[in-house]
């Protein structure tokens, strides 16, 4: 990850953004607080990546306290089919939006 001062990257806003097409850039303020310029289409893959993430930890939160129930055909249709609305919902907003 490359890194710049505030003062530096305003006065090379063009260049930093171009660096940041292909690896994240660092903007430190003198007092030392942070901020990272990144490429949207990698800030959207880490939204999705962390989003996946959670819904696995809480997933094992509930096997770890015991928050289940045993398979059956018609819980796993309705699993299923929740899945499929959720994704289909997200590839028609997509489209739309």
């Amino acid at each position: 990850m490359d890194r710049i001062n505030a003062n530096d990257f305003r006065a090379n806003l063009k260049e930093c953004m171009e660096a940041a097409r292909s690896e994240p850039v660092k903007i430190i303020r003198k007092t030392g607080e942070a901020f990272v310029l990144l490429n949207a289409d990698e800030f959207e893959q880490i939204q999705l990546e962390l989003a996946s993430l959670r819904g696995i930890a809480l997933g094992l939160s509930d096997v770890v306290h015991g928050n289940v129930q045993e398979a059956s055909d018609e819980s796993l249709r309705s699993s299923i089919d929740k899945a499929r609305e959720r994704v289909l919902g997200k590839q028609n907003k997509k489209a739309v939006g």
